[in-house]
């Protein structure tokens, strides 16, 4: 069940067609129309023109105009950043809180605290030469250390990491990355505003965990591409707790005699369970995928999670 979902991401979104009375189509332009709406003070409207260039920016993979579009809507929508409204409902009175797990305190959400990063960030970084766009958790814990696509905020989540992807954060005149494996890497970050930074062309962009499983049930569709390869996956959670999941995926190579093209495809269906920052699926024949999942945008209409991130797939809603 692993590999089902390992190498998806993104599924492609129809590019955006007759949008502000068919006078802008791409995402720079949807942005310049956004900026105009946002002039003229309407902060609903603008809001509404952000989210519609997010979408164009998106189905051609442009992580930065992703990221600045979805930061100027959050914005108008009076969040400074994503993590702001992505942390967790409030619990009822009634409810006795959960104790304290006895690995140490709860993972926080991904922000900035004086010039560093803290808690849970997602990371996209476009890669020219394959025509992709890398993907990856990064956890900055509070005590400085520093966890690169853990499998789970725990204490077995961070020991299940080879040497090369755990190491401590060192600040300061210049900042760096001591990794377990004896490795010391540049790490200074550039503060682009709210809860987001640059490094090394990658865009880091804080997060939060999602407020309840409810925001989580419905139909979802991710995909991944590379130079000469593409996945796509479908995934319907259901309130009962149980899934059905698709994958397919198809590569073409160039050779000597021409272009060659193969493809495969699947289906599962099992039970989910959703805990903390860890998703689980867990199909018919008892084989279980287990990864750090966490909402990447939200609905503020429906409080419905529109897009997650799970397994290196970002799942957008259907």
């Amino acid at each position: 069940m692993k590999d089902f979902f390992a190498t998806v991401l993104l599924g492609a979104a129809t590019m955006l067609a007759n949008v502000c009375q068919g006078q802008a189509t791409s995402g720079g332009d949807l942005f310049k129309h956004a900026q105009q709406v946002e002039a003229a003070g309407s902060r609903a409207a603008a809001a509404a023109a952000y989210q519609k260039a997010y979408e164009a920016y998106m189905s051609v993979d442009d992580s930065e105009g992703m990221i600045k579009s979805l930061h100027k809507k959050q914005a108008l929508n009076g969040g400074p950043a994503a993590a702001a409204t992505l942390r967790p409902a409030p619990r009822p009175a009634a409810t006795a809180p959960r104790p304290a797990p006895a690995t140490g305190p709860s993972p926080v959400a991904g922000r900035m605290a004086g010039g560093r990063p803290l808690g849970l960030f997602f990371m996209t970084r476009y890669i020219p030469v394959w025509h992709s766009l890398e993907k990856a958790t990064w956890y900055f814990a509070p005590n400085g250390q520093v966890f690169h696509n853990p499998q789970g905020l725990d204490a077995a989540g961070y020991a299940a990491l080879p040497p090369g992807d755990r190491g401590v954060y060192q600040a300061g005149a210049t900042p760096t990355v001591q990794w377990a494996d004896g490795r010391t890497q540049p790490f200074k970050v550039e503060p682009t505003g709210g809860n987001t930074f640059n490094y090394d062309t990658g865009i880091f962009v804080g997060m939060g965990p999602f407020g309840s499983t409810r925001e989580i049930v419905g139909r979802f569709e991710g995909g991944n591409s590379v130079k000469g390869a593409a996945a796509a996956s479908g995934l319907e959670l259901r309130a009962d707790g149980s899934y059905s999941g698709s994958a397919s995926g198809t590569v073409s190579a160039n050779t000597s005699q021409g272009t060659f093209t193969g493809g495969s495809s699947g289906e599962s269906a099992g039970r989910w369970s959703l805990s903390g920052w860890v998703l689980t699926l867990t199909d018919n024949t008892g084989r279980t995928t287990r990864s750090m999942a966490y909402p990447i945008e939200k609905d503020e209409k429906t409080g419905q999670v529109a897009r997650f991130y799970f397994n290196n797939v970002a799942y957008k809603r259907l």
